[in-house]
């Protein structure tokens, strides 16, 4: 397994400072979260890129700009923040990228799955000429978004991907909190393509826990082998995330 960071903790910063803040911690791998981009017009993927390159970091994994869509004229909103997202993630030659399902968890049935296909048959395609894998994420019982259990992303693949062929982010801070990390493991392992880690609240973890230790187990079992993204708060002090850092790497 290959230990990561997003930098989403630092979008505060700006770009040069988001990155070199990850360099200065150590890592060598990142997930670059699209709320690093302050401005929603800023389009310059090549900044990023060449951020990338200056700092000799790989990027693993990019989480996509979400839009929990309300209202189907929200529709070309989502889809333009996620063209955008692919388009980065491009540059940084991130092979996956992290998807929420776009749409609000107070949508009906009917306006759901127009607004689900709209949105992700614009987005598989595009992702698809960019040879990126599309990963949906289990969200949190707080999110405003649609996807939270098995029960919901069953019912957003069966839209979006009846072929099998997307990938699957475990959030493990939001599965710890909606009870769902054995039900997610059990439907979606075969799917995993990144781990976001964190404990409950996106707090990190200094120590090694039951449930992180039954996580793991069954990530080996697996034969899981891709990224653990620490995906922390951002008041995580740096000294914290340094020992976050140093528990996973004995831990992986």
């Amino acid at each position: 397994m290959k230990l990561s960071l997003s930098n989403g903790i630092f979008s505060k910063l700006n770009l040069e400072q988001n990155f070199a803040a990850v360099k200065e911690l150590g890592f060598e791998n990142i997930e670059f979260n699209m709320k690093s981009v302050r401005k929603e017009n800023d389009t310059d993927v090549y900044r990023e890129q060449r951020l990338l390159v200056a700092t000799g970091l790989n990027c693993l994994t990019l989480h996509l700009a979400t839009l929990h869509v309300k209202d189907p004229v929200e529709v070309h909103r989502a889809v333009y923040y996620g063209k955008i997202s692919l388009e980065c993630a491009h540059a940084l030659c991130a092979p996956v990228v992290v998807v929420h399902s776009n749409i609000s968890k107070k949508l009906s049935r009917e306006i759901r799955e127009w607004c689900l296909a709209a949105v992700f048959g614009e987005l598989k395609s595009f992702a698809k000429s960019l040879d990126i894998k599309l990963a949906l994420e289990n969200l949190s019982y707080t999110s405003t978004g649609f996807g939270k259990n098995v029960e919901q992303l069953e019912e957003i693949f069966g839209i979006i991907d009846p072929e099998g062929e997307m990938g699957f982010t475990l959030d493990f801070c939001h599965s710890l909190e909606t009870k769902e990390t054995s039900n997610l493991l059990e439907q979606y392992g075969k799917r995993l393509c990144n781990i976001h880690m964190a404990n409950k609240n996106h707090q990190p973890f200094t120590k090694q826990t039951p449930e992180l230790t039954d996580l793991l187990s069954t990530l080996n079992g697996y034969g899981y082998d891709g990224p653990v993204t620490l995906e922390l708060h951002h008041s995580t002090p740096k000294e914290t995330i340094a020992k976050t850092k140093s528990l996973f790497e004995r831990l992986l």
